[in-house]
């Protein structure tokens, strides 16, 4: 009757043995809860379904194990670096697992239980690595027997076959952590494209919109109210200058992005090209109400690619005369001045307006970054001017005047031609 009984009881505990591991493959394998949720559930069913009396999950990270999960819930967090000397980092440097029914016969009995000073119990332990295709991700810990004298060989067993589950799940959160990832990055990037074209676009319309503007009024046969001829010419010159500098900058940001932009180098006098450069701005000085000053005497000549070299100063002086126009509280003063030094050549614009926010330091030359508050700024002209002279083995700089307004310094190398 006993026997039958004893039979009974051993039928019933291995049900509910098999029960727990069809609900924990479950919960692991399921899309409902975290990963660090699933490892405590995994934790408690394994101390219930081996009688541990303390069982342990440790993640790698970087250089160290961390506790995730723990049937203490004070060792959760904890961190053993990889350099100790304890029984889970030398599971994870051989990748093999410890088994022992007396720890003070295994090797490790010198090695007390982390975050315990205490010896083991019962000298049993079962330490696991979870392995990642052949990769060591973290370690199953369970150790000191409720009820008996060791683990047994279906604890082992059992412990290994919820270790493999484990490791997958690791695996399968890191693969998921990572494409979410992925996919947010995706986002933000499709943000960022689809800010840039309505900014391209609306920077490009408003020039436009201002040139077909002008036309409309000298088309008109009576007078213009307030406006001469020559003005409005001004006009149309400081639109389409703005709309050609943006229109080639971006497209020239694009190939220098993709790594195919031409550099033509020819024998060039840049002395010349300034005061041809200046000679163009004339209309948008005279709308901006800004003089502009050349110093230089003589002749500096380089090898260089011209349209480059012509680009950057475009873009310096421009911003200038937008910046020391009264409108925006300048004082209507730029002056560009050259200066040959240690086989550069060095231009220096100053402007006579407000100066560079010194919060922003060198972001001012970042994609999209402005430095002043200028209407109708796009915050491409200094990036490009920066990645330009790159190009040409120059540099582009700025400090602000201690009279106010700033200066840009475009040095580049003279090779002569």
């Amino acid at each position: 009757m006993s026997d039958s009984t004893g039979s009974h009881e051993d039928l019933v505990r291995e049900n509910q043995r098999l029960k727990s591991l069809v609900e924990l493959s479950a919960h692991l394998a399921g899309a409902q809860g975290g990963l660090g949720e699933k490892l405590q559930n995994c934790v408690e069913v394994l101390a219930g379904l081996t009688n541990a009396e303390k069982v342990s999950l440790l993640l790698l990270e970087g250089d160290a194990l961390v506790v995730k999960a723990a049937s203490n819930s004070g060792l959760i967090g904890m961190r053993t670096s990889l350099e100790e000397h304890t029984i889970s980092t030398d599971v994870v440097k051989r990748k093999a697992p410890v088994y022992t029914k007396a720890v003070e016969d295994s090797g490790y009995h010198e090695v007390s239980r982390q975050g315990d000073v205490s010896s083991y119990r019962t000298g049993s332990l079962i330490s696991l690595p979870l392995m990642v295709k052949d990769q060591v991700v973290g370690v199953l810990n369970l150790s000191d027997k409720q009820g008996a004298s060791y683990f047994d060989e279906t604890d082992l067993e059992m412990a290994q076959g919820i270790a493999g589950q484990v490791a997958d799940q690791v695996n399968f959160s890191a693969l998921h952590s990572r494409l979410n990832k992925a996919f947010l990055d995706l986002e933000a990037s499709q943000r960022a494209k689809d800010d840039l074209m309505y900014m391209v676009f609306h920077d490009m319309k408003a020039p436009i919109t201002g040139v077909k503007e002008i036309l409309n009024l000298m088309a008109d046969p009576a007078p213009v109210s307030g406006l001469e001829s020559g003005q409005l010419l001004d006009l149309a010159q400081s639109d389409l200058e703005l709309l050609w500098r943006r229109i080639s900058n971006l497209l020239d940001i694009s190939r220098m992005d993709g790594g195919d932009m031409p550099v033509n180098p020819v024998p060039l006098d840049l002395a010349a090209l300034a005061k041809e450069t200046v000679g163009r701005l004339m209309g948008i000085c005279r709308l901006n109400q800004v003089g502009i000053e050349f110093d230089f005497q003589g002749q500096a000549n380089a090898r260089i690619d011209e349209d480059l070299v012509e680009r950057i100063l475009v873009n310096l002086l421009v911003n200038a005369i937008r910046a020391s126009s009264p409108e925006q509280g300048g004082e209507g003063r730029v002056k560009l001045s050259l200066d040959l030094k240690d086989g550069n050549a060095v231009f220096l614009t100053a402007d006579s307006g407000q100066g560079v926010d010194p919060a922003l330091g060198d972001e001012i030359f970042e994609r999209f970054a402005q430095g002043r508050h200028s209407k109708g700024s796009s915050g491409i002209g200094l990036y490009f001017c920066q990645r330009a002279a790159g190009l040409l083995g120059g540099e582009v700089s700025y400090q602000n005047a201690g009279t106010g307004g700033a200066v840009f310094k475009l040095r580049l190398p003279l090779a002569e031609g």
